[in-house]
Formats: C-alpha cells, sequence, structure tokens
C-alpha cells in the first residue's frame, strides 16, 4: 500500500510548542540545535506566531546559522576561557571600568564556573542557559544549597554578561551560535531597583551615627586571656611570630593583635571615629563607598563647600572613576564640613595627598569589605532592618534630595549617574508641584467625615476661619 503520510523534507528542521512558545530543532554541520521562536498565537488572538510563521522564523534562523563561519576551535574552550580572555581584551581597549572587570571576575568564578564547568562553549544549548537562569531565580534551590538568594535584577547582569561571553567567542569563531539570544532576559531590572530602592529615614541615621560613635570598645575577657597567653609565648619563650601563631591558632597578624591587646587598649576607638564620619559623609553627600575611601584631604574644598570626586578605591589601590559623568562636584552641607574639620584635626595624616578616611594608625586604605561588615554590625545595635547594606546610605541622599524637591538633572550630577535613568528611580520621591492641595480640592472634606491630628495644613484644613477643622485639632 502507498504510504500517503507527508513527509518534511530532510533538513528543513522540525517546529513543536511546547507550553505556550514555539521551538524549532534542525541540525548544523552535523550538530542539533535547538531555537526559541516565539510565543504562539493563541485562537481568536492577534499575538504571537501561527505554526507558518514560526517555521518561516526557523527557516530564517536555519539560513543565518548555514552562512555563519564554522569554528576554528571546536570543543575545547569554556566558559571560564573565554570570559577570562574577554576580560583581558576589554581590558586592553580600556572599554571597562577596573570594578566592572573585578565584577566580571566575580560573575565567572562564583556563577559560570560551578555551573558549566567544563563543558565547551560550542556545547552549550539554550537548555542549559534557562536551566542557569532558573536556578539563580529559584530561592529554595539556592538556599538547599546553601547559596544567598539574588534579585531578579542580579541575574539580569548575569545574563548580559553571559550573552556578552558567547557574543565574543562567536566574534573569534570559537562557537556558532549564542543561545542567550533564545532566551528571555529576566525581569525588569530597572522596575525592581525602583521597586526595591531601601534608604534610611533620618532617626534611623542618627541612631546609627550615635552607636557608631558610643565610645570606647573594650576587649573581651577571652580576647584579654588570649592576649596574655601570647604575650608569655613572645616575652618569655622568645617564639618567632609564626610559631607563636600556631599555638594560638591563628594568623600571624592576629597573634600581633592579641600581644598589643590589654584592658586599657581602645585599638578599635579611633577607628569607630573614622567610620561615624565616613557614615555620615556618605548619607550626606551621595558618595559611594570606594569614592569615599579614595578621598585624599585636597579633594576636601574648604572655601567653596565642596568635595571633588575624582577617583575610586578598588584593592585598596586608588584607580579613576567608573565613568566620566562619575568625575564630579558635589554640595558639602555645614554639618559635613564640621565633620570632617574635627576628623582633621584628630588626624595623624594631615597633607594633601592623605586619605580623609584612611586608617587612623597607618594612614592606609580601609578594606571594603571590613567596612560594610562593621556598618552592617553598627545598624543592628541601632535597630535598623537586617538587610540594611553601606549603598542604602547613598540611597537616603538620592531619595531626601528628590524629596526636597532638588530637579532630576541636577541630582544626576551630584550623584555621578551617566543615564538619567538610573536618577529616575528616585522620582516618586520628588514632590510635584501643588498635589497636595489638587487632592484636597478634588476630595475635600465634608461635615462629618473623621478627623485627625495628621491632616495636611493645606485646604480646608488650614483656614483660620475654620478653628475646629484646623490642623491637629482632631
Amino acid at each position: 500500500m502507498e504510504d500517503k503520510r507527508n513527509y518534511r523534507p530532510r533538513g528543513t528542521g522540525h517546529v513543536f510548542a511546547r507550553g505556550n512558545r514555539w521551538y524549532g530543532e534542525f541540525y548544523v554541520r552535523g550538530k542539533k540545535s535547538k531555537r526559541s521562536l516565539g510565543p504562539v498565537r493563541q485562537p481568536g488572538g492577534r499575538v504571537g506566531l501561527t505554526k507558518t510563521m514560526a517555521e518561516q522564523r526557523l527557516r530564517d534562523q536555519m539560513s543565518e546559522e548555514a552562512k555563519a563561519p564554522p569554528p576554528i576551535i571546536d570543543g575545547r574552550m569554556t566558559i571560564a576561557e573565554v570570559g577570562a580572555r574577554r576580560i583581558a581584551s576589554l581590558a586592553r581597549k580600556g572599554r571597562r571600568p577596573d570594578t566592572t572587570l573585578s565584577n566580571y571576575e566575580a560573575d565567572i568564578r562564583l556563577h559560570f564556573a560551578p555551573f558549566f564547568g567544563e563543558t565547551p562553549v560550542d556545547r552549550i544549548t539554550v537548555d542549559d542557559v534557562e536551566e542557569f537562569i532558573d536556578g539563580c531565580l529559584d530561592d529554595e534551590l539556592r538556599a538547599a544549597r546553601d547559596q544567598r538568594p539574588l534579585k531578579v535584577s542580579t541575574v539580569a547582569k548575569l545574563y548580559t554578561h553571559l550573552s556578552g561571553i558567547f557574543e565574543f567567542a562567536l566574534q573569534k569563531r570559537w562557537c556558532s551560535a549564542n543561545p542567550c539570544r533564545e532566551v528571555d532576559k529576566p525581569g525588569s531590572a530597572e522596575q525592581e531597583e525602583a521597586a526595591e530602592i531601601r534608604a534610611l529615614s533620618m532617626e534611623e541615621l542618627d541612631a546609627v551615627l550615635a552607636v557608631a560613635g558610643a565610645g570606647p570598645c573594650r576587649h573581651t575577657p577571652r580576647t584579654l586571656e588570649r592576649a596574655e597567653l601570647a604575650r608569655t609565648l613572645r616575652d618569655l619563650e622568645k617564639l618567632p611570630w609564626k610559631d607563636v601563631a600556631g599555638r594560638l591558632g591563628c594568623s600571624p597578624a592576629t597573634a600581633m593583635y592579641l600581644y598589643r591587646a590589654t584592658p586599657e587598649a581602645v585599638l578599635e576607638d579611633d577607628l569607630a571615629r573614622v567610620e561615624r564620619v565616613l557614615y555620615l559623609t556618605a548619607a550626606m553627600s551621595g558618595l559611594r563607598q570606594g569614592e569615599l575611601l579614595a578621598l585624599r584631604w585636597r579633594d576636601i574644598d574648604w572655601t567653596a563647600g565642596r568635595v571633588r570626586v575624582m577617583y575610586g578605591m578598588r584593592k585598596k589601590r586608588r584607580r579613576k572613576t567608573k565613568s566620566r559623568a562619575s568625575r564630579r562636584s558635589v554640595p558639602m552641607a555645614d554639618r559635613v564640613a564640621g565633620e570632617l574639620d574635627q576628623l582633621f584635626k584628630a588626624s595623624a595624616y594631615q597633607s594633601d595627598e592623605d586619605l580623609v578616611f584612611g586608617h587612623p594608625h597607618t594612614g592606609r586604605p580601609l578594606d571594603r569589605t571590613s567596612v560594610t561588615v562593621r556598618f552592617q554590625r553598627v545598624a543592628r545595635r541601632a535597630g535598623i532592618r537586617d538587610d540594611v547594606v553601606f549603598h542604602d546610605l547613598r540611597h537616603t541622599y538620592g531619595t531626601m534630595m528628590a524629596a526636597a524637591g532638588v530637579p532630576l538633572r541636577t541630582l544626576q550630577g551630584w550623584m555621578g549617574h551617566g543615564d538619567i535613568k538610573t536618577t529616575a528611580v528616585y522620582m516618586h520621591f520628588a514632590p510635584a508641584e501643588d498635589e497636595l492641595q489638587t487632592a484636597n480640592r478634588v476630595f475635600p472634606q465634608r461635615e462629618g467625615d473623621i478627623k485627625g491630628d495628621k491632616l495636611s495644613a493645606t485646604g480646608i484644613n488650614s483656614d483660620p476661619r475654620n478653628p475646629d477643622e484646623t490642623r491637629g485639632s482632631g
């Protein structure tokens, strides 16, 4: 009997629906490839693709793949290797600031290399990328692996970085396709950032500053006990620092720290004074942590009342700021100027090139991780939420300035944003002209309405001719 079934011609690929999306499969140079083609058009709808449209899109992609040159190195380069070469290429071209390249290295080490492992870059499929993205967004899975949850904006940045690695591999002909093109970018980083702006109130900031300058930090009894043993091993037994550290079960640097610890010593006191002014300046100038740690006394313009930002700090080395927009001048409030003046007078490092927020005993740059950890410790003691981070001080500046009516363009310059869209996350904190008066005019209070002591001082609430309905009278 004659077989009347319609077979697709060999080499034309296969289209199928999974969920609400069309997918296509075809072979390129003997290797099976899978591509996401687009959403399925629902019956009666006008959005999405019909099967005929999906087949045409598959043919277009197959034609594009056929025209692409074959990879020179097939089955050798891993994601980590390609990523490292891309970072080196960007560094040579000067296309990215040092902080960005450092973040790229961390992405590869902490996320890409553990997941993709030794899989060659040309063997990574769309399914692999989707599994990686889904794993990053699955908080329960990450908790089971003893990993911290990731924000959607962070996963979106990982997606962008991963796609950039594949594009670089395509350019070098180390692979034949970028699977990230067929994977939807997770969420909206801008919307999430706007929704999750976390800033400190003035009361919370005052509480943090009060705790940060709450007085000397004494050593615990356990520390003093180990300190006594350290002095015994060093002074009486004449042991070298390495052996002292071995007996104490710590590093030589910690052994030296314990050796100097006495009931009268307040080694943390000077550092706490520096960090208190650091927190205040961060919240009242909007500088990034790296920019603060790189400030020199010459950058403080006492006469003009400005703080001039030219450098950032990375790996305890002063570097140019991350972008041209980051090099700026910020107005210095009188409270900040007074605190900086007191810090200058108490500092042993007062030359123009000395760091404003250097270590009080050595003048050397503070460690960024230690600054963050100590800030979170102070915030917890002040009763602030557990998830507070140092960058929230910068958000505090942005929200307070926007709420005070500073135009977004001006605020963009003060905060060093290269794109006004970044500054726009503070837009909903900015007051609109006559907005409260408009709301009260449209929805006025009526006779018999509930009154309270938190009514606005507008319209009928502030009318001296209505003393019974004046603000605070209820």
